[in-house]
């Protein structure tokens, strides 16, 4: 991930919630499945 280093910090912040929110749909469908 050294490419997002460069484009400061606004850039790995996003990549952050993107995995956040990424992480939160998993959980999601796994609740689902489990229903």
């Amino acid at each position: 991930p050294l490419p997002f280093i460069s484009y400061g910090g606004s850039a790995l912040i996003a990549l952050l919630i993107g995995e956040g929110v990424v992480q939160n749909i998993i959980i999601r469908h796994k609740r689902l499945e489990f229903q």
